[in-house]
């Protein structure tokens, strides 16, 4: 070898070694829970400091007269330094959040403490990152911050540095950030619906000019602020609607009109009938047995059910109820659809008409009630199916052509906002359950008729069956798919695939393209829970 080229080779080799690089370790984790309208004293930084929201909402407001709101999934990061933050739990609600604190040192040359600012920062104060990854992460380290050991602090180190690395991917995000401070506001409306709420103060809450707050609004709404906030009133109203006790003047009220008359135009004007025929189609007595939750599609039409199914050990609310159902099936008696409901359970509390599909737990019971006041709803793969033979029972079919073209606009307008999402790959669904991996097919299902068909995300080449496929795990690894969307999983199952060498493999996971969304409450089957999920969606892939 030339000397000259072997000196040329080692002058090379010395330019890729850093004069100096930094290193980071965690100190700590603590968990902090503010009562409603808490507001916390000046909080100076001693080390790198991360604040990560679990739950509820707020704000976050820094000594340089800037603020920002906080809600479930938000994260901020705070420097050593004389620069203070404040934080304020929401005046409706709660707010708990995790604070990691860690050390971040360079070293080298000039060795010295640095600040996270350094190495994570950007033009707005905090951003919003997938939750239930999130989650994953801080679970990660706290069992790191257990171990002892030279192996321990190297997880240690580990551990945090993928939560940064996740982290730092969602806050340079492109758009994230107004998206999230639109989204802020929407649940700024939900929280004050019964009280004054002035349009022109949510630009400033948004730290947006009003022109581009609008225009941001409508790209992500497809409606202007006040025409939103006027449907979520409405919707609000409907609900206390199915309150016998209640009075057209103390739902005017409580969904922010003083004035009945006024209340009363705008309720004909959005929903096509008065208020008070509105309230006249409530009295008939209906009872829903079901393993799908049909009162969804009853409380659409205008009508509150007297027994509905529940699934108390799945849905985190006292009756059992999706939480977006929780509240307006106020009254309805829960039926634990986990066991096998029986006619006595019903037929006592006296139903014009009970509504049926066939049962997971089938007893043959036959005392359902005299002949015709039990009705059998056919197994369909479509949630319009079911909802249009309910409609036809109970003389609705108006109302449910009205809300079915509501819809159709609806998943319209998601599909034009999930486009940057749908048109890069192919997806497949997978739900994991206990010793079962199950991939979705392509039809016969209403969530893959509407993940695949109205919203458009393109799917695995390879995926020609339908409903889905059970113990597939070996297919999937098989297929080693592009990207995998994990949904209705506990969260204790995704961990024990996650140990799987072969899971491990999967081209998705080492790519990081395998995506958890909070789907517990995703219902495809009625069209409150669909519109629930279509915004969850949103919410969830536009962050992406």
């Amino acid at each position: 070898m030339n000397p000259n080229s072997k000196s040329l080779i080692e002058k090379d080799c010395r330019a890729m070694i850093p004069h100096s690089y930094f290193t980071c370790y965690p100190i700590h984790i603590a968990s902090y829970h503010y009562k409603e309208g808490f507001r916390t004293e000046p909080q100076y930084a001693e080390n790198g400091l991360i604040g990560i929201v679990q739950s509820g909402a707020g704000m976050l407001f820094l000594s340089s007269g800037r603020s920002c709101p906080l809600r479930e999934g938000s994260f901020f990061f705070a420097q050593p330094g004389e620069t203070s933050f404040e934080l304020m739990a929401d005046p409706g609600g709660s707010l708990k959040l995790s604070v990691v604190h860690y050390s971040a040192v360079q070293l080298g040359e000039n060795e010295q403490s640095i600040g996270n600012y350094e190495l994570m920062h950007g033009d707005h104060c905090s951003y919003r990152a997938a939750s239930a990854q999130t989650e994953l992460h801080l679970t990660n380290l706290r069992q790191a911050l257990n171990e002892t050991g030279i192996l321990g602090d190297m997880r240690k180190q580990l551990a945090l540095y993928e939560l940064l690395l996740h982290l730092h991917a969602h806050q340079h995000a492109p758009s994230r950030a107004g998206t999230d401070s639109i989204q802020s506001t929407i649940d700024y409306m939900e929280r004050r619906l019964s009280k004054s709420l002035q349009i022109s103060e949510l630009p400033r809450l948004a730290g947006m000019t009003p022109s581009s707050y609008c225009r941001a609004f409508k790209k992500l709404t497809g409606l202007s602020p006040g025409s939103y906030l006027t449907k979520l009133r409405m919707l609000k109203a409907k609900e206390l609607m199915t309150d016998k006790q209640a009075s057209l003047r103390d739902i005017a009220v409580s969904v922010g009109y003083q004035d009945e008359l006024y209340f009363s135009r705008v309720f004909k004007k959005t929903e096509g009938i008065s208020p008070s025929v509105y309230l006249k189609r409530r009295d008939r007595k209906i009872a829903v047995v079901s393993s799908l939750a049909l009162q969804d599609h009853l409380l659409a039409l205008g009508i509150l059910p007297v027994a509905a199914p529940s699934f108390p050990s799945y849905h985190l609310t006292p009756s059992g109820f999706p939480s977006y159902l929780h509240d307006r099936l106020s009254g309805t008696v829960p039926l634990n659809a986990e066991h096998p409901i029986r006619s006595s359970d019903v037929v006592p509390l006296g139903p014009d008409l009970i509504l049926r599909t066939k049962l997971t737990h089938d007893l043959g019971d036959k005392h359902w009630g005299e002949e015709g006041s039990a009705i059998l709803i056919d197994h369909a793969t479509s949630w319009e199916h079911y909802f249009r033979a309910i409609a036809s029972r109970v003389d609705r079919m108006a109302e449910a052509e009205r809300t079915i073209r509501a819809m159709s606009v609806l998943e319209q307008e998601a599909r034009r906002k999930l486009e940057p999402v749908t048109k890069h790959g192919k997806w497949t669904i997978i739900r994991l359950l206990p010793g079962n991996c199950r991939i979705y097919g392509m039809k016969e299902h209403a969530l893959t008729d509407l993940f695949y068909g109205r919203l458009q995300f393109q799917p695995d080449e390879r995926i020609q069956h339908g409903t889905y496929m059970e113990d597939a795990f070996d297919q999937l690894t098989s297929w080693d798919p592009e990207q995998l969307l994990v949904v209705w999983s506990e969260e204790p199952v995704i961990h024990q695939f996650s140990a799987d060498p072969r899971w491990q493999k999967l081209r998705a996971v080492k790519e990081n393209r395998v995506y958890y969304p909070d789907s517990r409450e995703w219902d495809p089957w009625g069209p409150i829970g669909r519109e629930h999920m279509i915004k969850a969606m949103i919410r969830f892939f536009v962050k992406l």
